[in-house]
């Protein structure tokens, strides 16, 4: 046999023991994130009312924050939507039932029902109305004080129970009157609006308490909606041009997609974010690492070569790396010891 079929008898071998100690094997395919399991509880504002064409009884519509996050990627979602206009936070823990043990995401918007606040806000801006406009705030004002704290509660454990690993957000409402601002057509007194924010002002209190005490997250949207108020200049809440069409004091399109969510996406993440994270949640343990002093399952690095000499610089070469650099030593030397065996032969 002559010396270059002897040599390519040797990378043969080589090649043949490289790959068998794993070099070169392809890189495995990232697996497909999973799909968020979202369900969205709560009233008219969750539901999107004012800000489009009602789709349902319920009065839903595409231009909610619920439906808006899903768009976001609709491939990653599932959404249960359980929202509804009119409804109080009896409502929201029947509709509840959509939430399981398998629910990854569930967003709540609701308490305002509770109170009465819109039909309130018609008593005190109706001449002759007095005596009524006072029985609302007396009544509002204690359901703040008593009933409507348990009722929150009881809607936050009750949807923690059911499912335990989702991420929960409890949303607030935003103050609706600007508390100086000039309005178009029917003016809207300043003992009226400040009544009206304070009022809200109470409602957020209850709710952010309320998220706290159960440890779900709580979305304060007051602050983005500053300046966009009802008898703003850029208001994102309807005002008296929704009376006709029930969506007054309503967050309009731009209230929903530059008010809620942003806000929303800022507390959970995209459905990307939510989908990785669901993966991660729900990837097998790591093993746990070996006691301390007990026998390690790969060779030490001073069994495998003598210490390099002083000042050459040298890389770590710890856990699965060492068993490939045995592999790699073990594939050397049988391609060495091929080399001479064939050569003898070839002779």
């Amino acid at each position: 046999m002559s010396l270059s079929g002897v040599l390519r008898g040797a990378v043969a071998v080589s090649v043949a023991l490289l790959a068998t100690a794993g070099f070169g094997a392809p890189a495995r395919a990232a697996a497909p994130l999973p799909t968020v399991d979202y369900v969205a509880l709560g009233d008219s504002y969750a539901a999107g009312v004012g800000a489009g064409t009602p789709l349902d009884s319920c009065r839903t519509t595409a231009g909610a924050y619920p439906r808006l996050w899903t768009a976001g990627d609709a491939r990653l979602v599932r959404l249960t939507n359980a929202t509804c206009s009119g409804g109080q936070t009896t409502d929201a823990l029947t509709a509840a039932a959509a939430v399981t043990a398998e629910t990854d995401l569930v967003s709540i918007t609701a308490g305002a029902n509770d109170l009465g606040v819109t039909g309130a806000f018609a008593d005190c801006m109706t001449p002759g109305r007095e005596a009524a406009c006072a029985a609302d705030q007396a009544a509002i004002e204690t359901a703040l004080r008593t009933t409507l704290p348990a009722a929150v509660g009881t809607v936050l454990t009750t949807v923690k129970e059911k499912a335990p690993q989702a991420k929960i957000v409890l949303t607030g409402y935003p103050q609706p009157f600007s508390p100086a601002g000039t309005c178009t057509g029917t003016d809207i007194p300043v003992a009226i609006r400040e009544l009206g924010n304070r009022v809200m002002g109470g409602l957020n209190a209850v709710l952010a308490a309320q998220a706290k005490l159960a440890g779900v997250a709580y979305v304060d949207v007051e602050g983005v909606f500053a300046g966009h108020e009802i008898c703003s200049d850029a208001p994102w809440v309807a005002g008296f041009e929704g009376q006709a069409d029930g969506t007054i004091l309503h967050p309009n399109p731009a209230g929903q997609t530059e008010g809620y969510l942003p806000l929303f996406t800022k507390a959970v993440g995209t459905p990307q974010d939510v989908a990785q994270w669901i993966a991660e949640r729900d990837a097998p343990a790591s093993p746990s690492p070996a006691p301390s002093g007990s026998a390690s399952p790969f060779p030490s690095t001073s069994a495998i070569a003598a210490p390099p000499a002083a000042g050459t610089p040298t890389l770590p070469i710890t856990g699965p790396d060492v068993v490939l650099t045995v592999l790699a030593g073990v594939a050397l030397v049988g391609a060495g010891s091929a080399v001479l065996l064939l050569a003898r032969r070839a002779r």
